[in-house]
């Protein structure tokens, strides 16, 4: 028995040490399998847990999110002079919407409209509005898609396109806080060459031009691409100005936001009290009193003439002998479009 086990000793022990690699071997192989298969059992964040986290950091945690929407380019200069370009992305899953910034637009063919996609190696911020940053080293990848409830898809939309500021009185604009939102109408009544200024040390354009409604006029001041135009004379919208005081002089500057559009003036009615003139190569200026308050209005010589049955040449002597009028008035912007009445006042 003991020459059977001492035989059996001799011819398997030159195997052993090989036997023992191949069981080192295969314990290696099987950790590094765990570890795989580890890596793919990474949990799936979600946008409510995102917004909970400190942010400020890089995470390679995965993120599945579809897009809502995609707003447009915007263009901003970094302290070096060099022209960058930027896109806010609205982006959402079942728990939350949440605002995507895009430094690198080659991404957009990924980040259209409908799509699903997860996101890796991203930043995420979470000073004032949460916002996950997509950079260059960001992953975008196309995934399967995913159902996304309607209220957090009109959120995510309404991130990516924000509605403009409320359109206000120019009157209105004026005792508005400062660095308040707003959007204005009106028409440029004059305009001031622009000018190049150092914001953080690069030169930028800027152009001043009095914008002018049927309540007041105002000072706007057109930053970089919006002062390229010559605009004196056309009726405007402007979008998203900030409002801004100076020396005790309220006035309002555009933004990255704000969008200028040339629009109808708008048609409205008025009634009041013409109390004094002006006479022009085309015009009579009337100064109305409406309701307590005091604004001029444009009215074409000929037809203020044929509505008091005078001739043109004797128009100023009939203002004079008949102030003050009581007036009913179409206007188009600050001009009078049609003359409703015109009498003597009792």
């Amino acid at each position: 028995m003991r020459m059977t086990v001492a035989l059996a000793y001799y011819f398997l022990y030159p195997y052993a040490p090989r036997y023992r690699v191949c069981q080192q071997h295969h314990r290696e192989e099987r950790t590094e399998k765990d570890i795989s298969v580890n890596a793919l059992c990474i949990k799936m964040l979600t946008v409510a847990k995102l917004k909970d986290s400190r942010g400020g950091k890089p995470y390679a945690q995965p993120l599945k999110v579809k897009v809502c929407a995609v707003g447009n380019i915007q263009n901003y200069q970094i302290d070096s002079g060099e022209k960058k370009e930027c896109v806010t992305v609205g982006m959402g899953d079942a728990t939350d919407a949440i605002k995507g910034t895009l430094y690198d637009t080659s991404k957009l063919k990924t980040l259209t409209g409908d799509n699903t996609v997860i996101l890796m190696n991203y930043i995420f911020k979470n000073e004032g509005e949460p916002a996950i940053v997509i950079t260059k080293n960001t992953k975008v990848l196309k995934t399967g898609t995913m159902e996304v409830p309607q209220d957090i898809l009109e959120k995510g939309k309404r991130i990516a396109n924000p509605p403009p500021a409320v359109t206000r009185p120019i009157k209105a604009v004026k005792t508005s806080p400062v660095k308040s939102l707003v959007s204005v109408k009106g028409r440029v009544v004059s305009e001031d060459m622009t000018k190049t200024v150092k914001v953080k040390g690069v030169d930028v354009n800027v152009k001043s031009v009095a914008l002018k409604d049927e309540t007041d006029s105002i000072k706007v001041s057109l930053w970089r691409n919006l002062s390229d135009s010559s605009i004196v004379g056309k009726y405007l919208s402007i979008t998203n100005v900030v409002v801004t005081s100076f020396n005790e002089e309220i006035s309002v500057s555009t933004t990255s936001k704000s969008i200028l559009e040339e629009c109808e003036p708008p048609v409205s009615q008025i009634h009041g009290s013409a109390i004094a003139f002006e006479k022009t190569e085309l015009n009579i200026s009337l100064l109305m009193n409406v309701h307590d308050e005091y604004a001029t209005y444009e009215v074409p010589i000929c037809m203020i003439a044929a509505a008091l049955g005078c001739n043109t040449e004797d128009i100023e002597t009939e203002l004079q002998n008949n102030l003050p009028l009581q007036c009913s008035f179409i206007l188009k912007d600050s001009t009078v479009e049609e003359i409703i009445s015109i009498t003597k006042s009792s």
